[in-house]
Formats: structure tokens, sequence, C-alpha cells
């Protein structure tokens, strides 16, 4: 086992002047205009956000709980993150082009241009809250969380030395240079850790003696067993992944949690694309980066680590444990610079995001309201600031990623079907959304503190149907929308037809098959996805033909998606 040297030091130290320097060379146009700090002013071509979107949903906390996953539930276990493909692909062919359509700044002020009244503001308010100050800070918490247990993986010196460094760089040039920084570097500092994340996988398999070897181990292993390399869930007693959770993950999970039409982080990045179809590819192009080309690299490094760490009492330090166990010196600090630049992307993300919310969504819209653009961008970073220590606070207060992560998906499961079906059923209003939101966040913390010892599958469900019971009881205790927004809306947006029948008919707007061909073309694309991922373990794992049979499907369904013209 070697810790880092000079040399890996030499390149971490490289690495992050780079990105300082790119950050901040975009300062003066960030500072144009409001919407120029937070959405680039609406220019972002396809390409460039949907990597943004891959390089902050890789982070440094993903490939840390990935491993969890999969060192206490074999691969199935990783179900957990494929089962959020099923909504990123909803996400491209439904909500994509929705969100660039409503020309708004944050996902929270859209509630002013859907509902009415009084409840829509406070509900515009209680989200920028929600979202922007609870949810950033926290989310930004694990990841801190994250950055912590791999550098004590993997240096002996105190990690403050490397942790506060990293966090001055990244507030300095987000702030600095808004969203511009953020997803340039994001673009730069995606394909980095993807190759980082590629190599040590390749290493890991090496130091076990090949793939040959590494699934005859874990099949021959009495206590790990065949099941670990199943992608399915077994219905035998001893699966380590229970099918009650695996049915969850599919059947629930996906539309049940804060991402059901997008989440804030991505959305942001739709509202910056040139158009709706720009918004669209970018979309598409997330999905395939995160849930096949990503994943993967993680699970192999997860299975080796698993061998040779078998009976680690944290499995979340696994894979900075595999990273000075296997690298040579120089392609460990090319890792580390990964991990660290998906640290840095997710922390520039969240902090501008959040700032988003504090200032468009509370400050601008509530305290003050005729400013300069130079006031509302200095504000933007002094909301940063604050973000960024009340992040430091909660990461003190957190022990596990993976735990952080379901803990935080059940708070606001109850809530997401609210985001979802607003966009198709008129008769949704403000106090559907409140109502869930609140239901969701008090039956989940109720779960957490007095069942700590459900599974997590029925804590999801118990917070869900409580939650929903809730929002349909509270939906049709209280007024209906008024109409003229009803209008508005459905001339800004265009919903499905199915559910807004009555206010499309006050309309002089065709009726149209948005809602049928969307989900036509979802049902494409999961074939496609499923299809394509697990020809890809096939082939690594399991058996060549079987795998080359699927990606095969794979390339069919998704030549023939794109052949449709439904998608453009």
């Amino acid at each position: 086992m070697s810790y880092l040297n000079n040399l890996d030091y030499s390149i971490i130290a490289a690495y992050l002047m780079i990105i300082f320097v790119i950050g901040i060379y975009f300062t003066k146009k960030a500072s144009s205009s409001v919407e120029d700090f937070f959405i680039g002013g609406r220019s972002m071509p396809w390409w460039l956000l949907g990597v943004s979107m891959a390089a902050t949903n890789f982070s440094i906390d993903t490939p840390i709980a990935v491993t969890r996953f999969v060192a206490t539930e074999g691969i199935g276990g990783v179900w957990f993150m494929w089962s959020s493909a099923i909504s990123a692909i909803m996400v491209t062919f439904f909500f994509s082009k929705l969100w660039r359509r409503s020309e708004v700044i944050t996902d929270a002020q859209i509630i002013e241009k859907r509902y009415s009244g009084n409840s829509a503001k406070y509900l515009r308010l209680f989200k920028g809250l929600y979202f922007g100050v609870i949810f950033n800070a926290f989310i930004m918490g694990w990841v801190f969380l994250s950055l912590s247990k791999v550098m004590a993986g993997i240096t002996t010196i105190d990690i403050n030395y490397i942790l506060y460094p990293t966090v001055i760089l990244v507030f300095v040039y987000s702030v600095a240079s808004g969203f511009y920084g953020v997803v340039v570097t994001d673009f730069f500092q995606y394909f980095v850790a993807l190759i980082g994340s590629i190599l040590l996988a390749y290493y890991s398999v090496q130091y076990v003696g090949g793939v040959s070897s590494l699934v005859s181990k874990l099949e021959g292993d009495s206590e790990l067993g065949p099941s670990m390399l199943n992608f399915l869930p077994s219905f035998e007693d001893n699966s380590l992944l229970p099918l009650s959770v695996f049915l969850v993950y599919i059947l629930m999970q996906w539309w049940a949690h804060k991402y059901s039409d997008g989440g804030g982080k991505h959305i942001q990045r739709l509202l910056s694309a040139k158009n709706e179809n720009e918004a669209f590819k970018g979309s598409a192009l997330f999905t395939v980066l995160t849930y096949i080309f990503q994943i993967w690299p993680w699970i192999i490094t997860a299975l080796c680590g698993v061998l040779v760490f078998k009976g680690i009492s944290d499995p979340e330090m696994i894979y900075p444990k595999m990273m000075v166990e296997v690298l040579p010196h120089g392609l460990l600090g090319l890792v580390v610079v990964g991990l660290v630049g998906a640290f840095m992307s997710t922390i520039d993300t969240h902090l501008n995001l959040g700032a988003s919310y504090i200032v468009n969504d509370i400050y601008r819209r509530f305290l003050v309201k005729e400013q300069s653009v130079k006031h509302y961008i200095m504000v933007s970073r002094i909301s940063m600031a604050l973000l960024l220590m009340t992040a430091v606070i909660i990461s003190k207060n957190l022990d596990s990623v993976a735990g952080a992560w379901k803990f935080l998906l059940t708070f606001a499961s109850g809530a997401g079907l609210t985001w979802v079906i607003r966009w198709f059923w008129w008769r949704v209003n403000a106090w559907t959304e409140f109502s869930g939101m609140i239901a969701s966040g008090v039956t989940a913390s109720y779960i957490h503190y007095f069942h700590t010892d459900w599974l997590y599958s029925s804590k999801l469900f118990v917070t869900v149907l409580v939650s929903t019971v809730t929002w349909i009881i509270v939906t049709y205790l209280t007024q209906p929308v008024k109409k003229e927004v009803l209008i508005d809306f459905v001339k800004l947006v265009r919903p499905g037809y199915w559910g807004w029948r009555n206010i499309y008919k006050l309309t002089d707007i065709e009726p149209h098959n948005f809602l049928s061909n969307g989900i036509k073309l979802s049902l494409l694309g999961i074939i496609a996805f499923f299809s394509f991922n697990f020809g890809i373990g096939f082939i690594i794992l399991k058996d060549v033909t079987i795998g080359v049979g699927l990606i095969s499907v794979g390339l069919m369904v998704g030549y023939r998606i794109l052949r449709s013209d439904k998608v453009q």
C-alpha cells in the first residue's frame, strides 16, 4: 500500500490551478445579469450542459455510495441508482422541453406561473428555503464527508490541509464566474474523473488476477457467494437484495423523489439551454453518460475491493483503499484529481443553485424587489458563503454517505408525484404540493428516528402512501387554481392535452399528442437503456454472446428513437 507522494501532490496542485484559471476567466461575463450568473444567459449547447449534468451527478460521494451498495447487496444493490435512470429517461422525453419553455430561472419560480393566490406566493418562498438552503446544504454536507473519507484512505497528513484549500478555491471561482464557470469546469472535470475511474477499475481487476479470477473467487466464497454477481434479485431467502426492495426501486423510487421532474441542479441546466431541442439532447446525453458509462467502473472496483478488504467495518472506505492499494504513483494522483474534480463540480453547482433560490425566489421576490444587477449578484455571492458554512457544519454530523442519500430521498419522496402530476392535471394546486412536502418530511423523520430497523423499501413505501393520501384529500378540500392562470400556463408550456382538456378548449391551441408520444418514446428509451447497460455487464462478467446480443437490441431501439420525428 502506497499513500500519496510528492509526484501525486504535484499533479493535484497543477490540476487545481488549471481549474481555478478556467473558472475565474468568466467573471466579467457572469456579472452582466442575474440570468447570466445563474443560467448562463440561456446560451448553453446540448453537449456542454449534458456533460455538466453528468459531472455534477458523478460527484465524489457517488462511487463511495455505490461501493457500499455493492458490498452489502451485490451488483443488485446498484438498482438504487439504475432505477433513477427511468426517471432520467422520463425527464428527457417529457420535462426537458416543458422546463425550457417555461423561461424561469429556478424550478421554484414555476410555482407562480402554475398556481394562483397567496398560497402560490408562500409555496414559492417555502420551496426557496426548502431546496435552496436545507437540501443544498445537506447535499454539500455529505459531499464534504465523502472527500474526508477519500482523503483519510489515501494520505497520512491531516485531511484539512487538502479539504479547506480545495473548498476555498472552488468557492472563489464559483462566486466570481457564476454558472459559466460551473459548466465549463464541469466539462473538463468530468472526463478527468471518468478516465480516472476506468483506470482504477482496470488496475483493480489486474490486482485480483483478472476478470475470470474475480468471478471465480466471488462465486467460490462461502460468505459472499454467487449472488454478489446477480443483476436481478433472487427469490431465495438468502438473497443479498430482498425482492421487496427491488420492487420499490423499479416501481416507486424513480418517481417518488426530489428529481421526479428533473431536480433543481438538472432543471437549472435545462433552463440554460439555447432552446428546447438542445435541452432534450442534453438530458439524453446525461442519461447515457451517468447510468451506463460511468457506473460500471465503480461496480468492478467495488467487487474487487470486496475481495481485497473482506470484512472491513466501513464498506465506504473500500474505494479509497483500493486506490492506494493498486495504483502506482502518478496514476494515483490522477485518480485523486478526478475525485477532487468531481467534488468541486458538485460543490460549485450547489453553491450556485442554492444562491439562485435564495436570490430569485426569496430576496428579489419578497424582500428587495427593485435593485441593480450589481446588488443582486453581490447578495448571491454572500448567500454562497453562508451556504458553504452551513454545509461544513452539517458534514460534521454525518457518518454514512449512502445512509444520508436514502434518508434525503425518503424525506422528499411523498411529494415527488405532485411535481410530476402538476404538469398533466389542471386540478392540482399549491396546497397539493405544500401538503405533500410537509407530510413526506414529517413521516420520513418519524420513521427514521422511531423505526430504525425498517428496511429502506418499507420506509419509502409508508412515506409515499401517507403523503399521497394526504395531498389527494387536501387537493379536493381546497379551491382550484384560477382559470386565467391555467390558461396562461397552457399557452406558455403546452403540456399534454389529457388532464387539461377543459383548459385547452378555452385557448386557440390545437390538441396534440405530447403525452402519448412521450410515453411511447420513454418505453423505447427504457428498453434501449437496460439492453445496453446489462449488455456491458454481461460482456465484462458473464457471457459475451448474450452481452453482444443485448447491446445490439439497445442500439436498434436507440436508432428507432433517433429516427422518430416525435423527438424533434
